[in-house]
C-alpha cells in the first residue's frame, strides 16, 4: 500500500499476482520499492515497474529514483530505468546483499565470506570497499548509510555484538557500549553522523543515540520496564522507537536530549502494542499497532509547523488529534514478534 499524507490508501500493482507483497522504502518524489513475486519499484500512481525476474527483493530508493536489494545471490544496484548493475563481491562466495542507498547512488550491505560475513561499502558504479571488521571476529553488517558516506551497523567482538560507525573509507569507530555487555547495535543514521540503536545492560536493552565521535546518550524508559529500542533519526536528532511497559509496548519519541514523550498516550486507550518506525524532518511520526483487535498503521502529525528541533519536550497537544483519520488504515501483513518488526 501506499498512504497519502491524508491517509487515503493506493494499492500499488501486484505483479507477481499472487497476492503477497510489500514496500518497503519510499523517496520523496512517492516512489517505493519491495517485493511481488520478484524486485519491483511503484510509481506514486501504484503502476509496478518489474526489476529483475528471479528470485530478490528492493530494500531502499533514494530521490534520484536508484534502488539497491539482491537478486538470486547477488547484491544489486537498479538504476532510475530499471538498469542492474551486480555490486562488487569481494569475498569470493558468490552471496551479498544491499540494504541501503544514499543520495549519491552509494549503498551498505554485506558479503558472505568463509567464515562468516562482511560489511561492504558499493560505489555508485558498483566498487566495493570492505568496511573494517572493528571486532576481527568474521561477522559484520552495514545496514544504513547518509549522504555523507558514513554508515553504521554491527561488528561481533570476542565478547559479543559491537554498534559500529564506518567512514567512507572504511575505518571503523566502535559506538560505547553503555551497558557494559558486549551487545549493540546501530540501526539508523543522519547526515550529522548521528545513530540510533540500542544497548544492552544486565538487566535491560537501553534505547541510545550515539554522537559522531561514538560518545552514547541513553534515551528516557518511558515504559519504566528498561527495554527500549530506537529504531530510526531525523536530521535534528529526533529519534522514534518503542519502550516495554507492564501491559505491552508504547510507542516512543526521543528528544535529542534524550527525553521521551510516549506516543501510546496521544494515540488513545483504543491503541496497544504501539510502536513508532519512522520519524521524517517535518516531525512527522509512522508506526502500527493493535486497534480494536486488528493490526494498524498510524500517522501523526504535528499540529503546528514548529520544528521539533526548537520544542524541548513536546506536550501531548503537539500532535493535535490525526489518528482519528487514520485509525481505520489495515497493515497488510503480520507480525511475528515487536522486535523482527521493528527491525524489519
Amino acid at each position: 500500500m501506499l498512504w497519502s499524507p491524508s491517509g487515503k490508501a493506493t494499492v500499488l500493482q501486484d505483479v507477481g499476482r499472487q497476492g503477497y507483497s510489500y514496500a518497503f522504502a519510499i523517496n520523496d518524489a512517492g516512489q517505493s520499492v519491495g517485493f511481488s513475486g520478484f524486485p519491483v519499484r511503484w510509481s506514486p500512481s501504484g503502476k509496478v515497474t518489474l526489476l529483475q525476474r528471479g528470485f530478490g527483493e528492493a530494500f531502499a530508493i533514494n530521490d534520484a529514483g536508484q534502488s539497491v536489494g539482491y537478486s538470486g545471490y547477488n547484491a544489486v544496484l537498479w538504476s532510475p530505468s530499471g538498469k542492474a548493475t551486480v555490486l562488487q563481491e569481494r569475498a569470493g562466495q558468490g552471496s551479498s546483499l544491499a540494504s541501503a542507498i544514499n543520495g549519491s547512488g552509494w549503498s551498505v550491505g554485506f558479503s558472505e565470506t568463509a567464515t562468516g560475513t562482511e560489511a561492504v561499502l558499493w560505489s555508485s558504479s558498483g566498487k566495493a570497499t570492505v568496511l573494517k571488521d572493528a571486532g576481527r571476529q568474521g561477522y559484520s553488517e552495514a545496514v544504513a548509510i547518509n549522504d555523507a558516506g558514513q554508515s553504521v551497523g554491527y561488528s561481533f567482538t570476542a565478547s559479543g555484538q559491537e554498534a559500529v560507525l564506518w567512514s567512507r573509507s572504511g575505518r571503523a569507530i566502535v559506538l560505547q557500549d553503555v551497558g557494559s555487555e558486549g551487545y549493540s547495535n546501530a540501526v539508523a543514521i543522519n547526515d550529522a553522523g548521528q545513530s540510533v540503536g540500542y544497548s544492552k545492560a544486565a538487566s535491560a536493552f537501553d534505547a541510545v543515540l550515539w554522537s559522531p565521535s561514538g560518545k552514547p546518550t541513553v534515551l528516557q524508559d518511558a515504559g519504566g520496564h528498561h527495554f527500549d529500542e530506537a529504531s530510526a533519526i531525523n536530521a535534528s536528532g529526533w529519534s522514534v522507537g518503542f519502550s516495554e511497559t507492564a501491559s505491552g509496548t508504547e510507542a516512543v519519541l526521543w528528544s535529542s536530549s534524550g527525553q521521551a514523550t510516549d506516543l501510546g498516550a496521544v494515540l488513545g486507550p483504543a491503541w496497544t502494542d504501539t510502536y513508532a518506525v519512522g520519524v521524517n524532518d517535518s516531525g512527522d511520526i509512522i508506526g502500527y499497532g493493535e486497534y480494536h483487535g486488528g493490526q494498524h498503521a498510524f500517522l501523526l502529525a504535528p499540529a503546528s509547523a514548529t520544528p521539533l528541533a526548537a520544542i524541548a519536550v513536546p506536550e501531548l497537544s503537539t500532535w493535535a488529534m490525526l489518528v482519528a483519520g487514520f485509525a481505520g488504515l489495515g497493515c497488510a501483513g503480520c507480525r511475528q514478534t515487536g522486535k523482527a518488526a521493528v527491525v524489519a
